[in-house]
């Protein structure tokens, strides 16, 4: 959990102030068994930021799932995929009505909308003992959008509409990676990474790419940089970017 305020002026010597709130959870579970191994990952984070004199906003939103199933052995193995990603809550959006002229605060989308869930086979690449880059050269993706933000080329694509949401259905390929890597007692790298694609243009590709570098100060005290980039066409072709820098309590346990 952490928690932030910020005064800042910018060039157009407007006062800017606002409070955020941020909680995130990284849950990692593997298991060897002779030939076979399977992992589970679980990461999710919810951030609210308010603007002085103004509304809350929820500047980030997400729960994702992963589950990997491959033999041991050797450094490159067979492997099943499966992996969900959501949100938690509704997106606030404003809306002009036209018949009163006025602008309108309207909830959109919620758990499980939109969501994306992946099942793949291919093979997985495995160091550092339990890092991993898994290669699903076969994957199906199944996925919803809001109707409300569904830009209408994307939406005529649609393999059902349903009352609040258009659902998609895909083949392609994906890429995952999963590294989470210490080096030291001070120093710990994390990199989460999901890549889909089904063409080579702008419309059929997607990607989430997270990145975290860990500095542990003092005991549960710790400097954290966490880099996000994200890429979807239905929401828009400019690249969404995140950058966090923040020191707090953080707790860890590892069996």
């Amino acid at each position: 959990m952490s928690a932030s305020y910020a005064a800042s002026q910018n060039w157009g010597g407007q006062d800017i102030k606002n409070y955020a709130f941020v909680g995130d959870l990284i849950y990692r579970h593997n298991v060897f068994e002779g030939s076979r191994s399977h992992a589970q990952q679980l990461m999710a984070d919810l951030g609210y930021l308010k603007f002085v004199d103004s509304v809350w906003v929820k500047n980030i939103d997400r729960i994702q799932a992963n589950l990997l199933w491959n033999s041991t052995g050797r450094k490159f193995n067979q492997s099943y995929m499966l992996a969900l990603g959501t949100q938690f809550l509704p997106n606030t959006v404003s809306l002009y009505d036209v018949e009163r002229n006025v602008f309108q605060a309207r909830s959109l989308g919620g758990f499980m909308n939109p969501f994306a869930l992946e099942a793949g086979y291919g093979a997985v690449f495995t160091f550092w003992n339990t890092s991993n880059i898994n290669f699903a050269f076969a994957t199906l993706k199944l996925s919803s959008s809001p109707k409300e933000t569904t830009p209408a080329p994307f939406a005529e694509s649609n393999l059902l509409e349903g009352r609040k949401a258009y659902y998609f259905l895909s083949y392609g390929f994906s890429i995952a990676t999963s590294i989470n890597k210490s080096f030291g007692n001070h120093v710990q790298w994390i990199n989460n990474t999901r890549v889909f694609g089904n063409g080579v243009d702008r419309d059929h590709v997607n990607f989430d790419f997270g990145n975290m570098v860990v500095v542990k100060l003092w005991k549960y005290l710790q400097l954290r940089m966490d880099t996000r980039l994200a890429y979807n066409p239905m929401l828009n072709y400019n690249l969404q970017f995140r950058q966090e820098v923040l020191v707090g309590f953080f707790y860890e346990r590892n069996r």
